[in-house]
């Protein structure tokens, strides 16, 4: 069967440089690159920009060195190093927010790096319930609509707010409709498929990217149709804050007897999984959003949530037998909160095994051989 919509998504996410570049030659649009999580994308699309998710790079880090520490994430390296090698100049700004200590230095960096008019830093508070927490949030809202407004020199109005509130709230609803064809039909999709499509929607147009989830949607129907999914132990991984899984990674968990059911990453279900209220007041819905404790974020300072039972829950709606966690090195947020996990895991005999993955290419084999133990721990379970 032809896919001729997921092989664009994954010929998208597979160079999104110059798939960016054509579509600013094209359009004569300015681009702004969110960096990373929580970022209100609809806010930058009302003011007629394109705002686009910051993506790990496909090349080792070099000169980025010189500026950012070696023992900083990858996505904050790799990005830094994609300025420095001129391959974001397309980009006509960044927008930051505040959700790491390496996070935090990149705006600085990128005053002495980049020529960019519209470095802007969101200072998005922790989740404390409070009112006067609650209107600062808002006011980094206001102080964003200033700033694009700045920027495209076009009004953003509650209306144009509401609008593409509700483009992304379809956009969100195609994806999680992706990911119910997968749940329903273990195999049907690949990992490394369902990590191109939620990539291509951090990219492309929502307008564009909705059109395209549709073809997606009815190539997997026929799919569907055909039959013929692959079998394996179903699995569901989790974390990979901010940065792109490799593939290879994802393909070698398939590979070797085992089958991704769900996961809860952020290039997938977190980019997706919570929609905004369409009501009069915009402003409140992203508010209400933000604060909400699904999906548990440790970046948010989220003290109350138990993000190992959201795992828990996620498994049972789909009925794996384990978790795979991607710890992304360096990643503080996650460090700090992987503790708490592992042991609500043993505690309910879930299986569990941790991979820390690198922005540069980890060796394959040496976790072949850790995820081919795992497989036999859990085949009998």
């Amino acid at each position: 069967m032809k896919q001729r919509a997921l092989n664009q998504c994954m010929e998208i996410s597979g160079d999104p440089y110059g798939y960016l570049k054509k579509w600013k030659q094209n359009n004569n649009k300015k681009i702004i690159s969110c960096f990373a999580m929580n970022i209100p994308e609809e806010i930058i699309h009302a003011a007629g920009l394109l705002p686009v998710i910051a993506w790990r790079s496909n090349e080792s880090v070099s000169i980025g060195h010189s500026r950012v520490a070696s023992f900083n994430c990858g996505l904050t390296r790799s990005f830094i190093d994609d300025v420095l090698k001129e391959k974001l100049n397309f980009l006509d700004g960044v927008v930051i927010n505040r959700m790491c200590l390496q996070a935090q230095g990149i705006p600085f960096i990128l005053e002495q790096n980049t020529k960019w008019a519209n470095i802007i830093y969101m200072s998005l508070p922790a989740l404390y319930d409070s009112d006067c927490i609650h209107d600062f949030f808002k006011s980094e809202l206001d102080r964003l609509i200033i700033a694009m407004e700045k920027c495209s020199g076009n009004k953003i109005t509650t209306e144009k707010i509401i609008n593409s509130i509700e483009i992304y709230n379809h956009n969100r609803k195609l994806l999680s409709d992706i990911y119910e064809i997968r749940r329903n039909n273990i195999g049907i999709i690949s990992a490394r498929e369902i990590l191109s499509i939620v990539h291509s929607s951090m990219i492309m147009p929502k307008e564009e990217n909705n059109k395209l989830l549709l073809e997606v949607i009815e190539e997997l129907n026929l799919k569907v149709a055909e039959g013929n999914p692959k079998s394996g132990i179903p699995v569901v991984i989790y974390g990979s804050l901010c940065q792109t899984p490799h593939p290879e990674l994802l393909d070698l968990i398939e590979n070797i007897g085992m089958v991704v059911v769900d996961d809860d990453i952020f290039i997938g279900s977190r980019y997706f999984v919570n929609s905004l209220n369409v009501s009069d007041n915009p402003i409140e819905s992203m508010a209400n959003r933000y604060f909400s404790h699904i999906p548990p974020c440790p970046t948010k300072g989220d003290y109350k949530s138990n993000w190992s039972a959201y795992i828990s829950d996620i498994m049972n709606k789909n009925k794996a037998k384990a978790v795979i966690t991607l710890m992304i090195k360096y990643c503080p947020p996650h460090m700090c909160a992987y503790p708490d996990d592992q042991i609500t895991f043993e505690k309910k005999g879930i299986p569990e095994i941790m991979l820390e993955v690198e922005h540069e290419i980890i060796s394959l084999e040496q976790v072949r051989t850790r995820l081919q133990s795992f497989v036999e721990i859990i085949g009998g379970i």
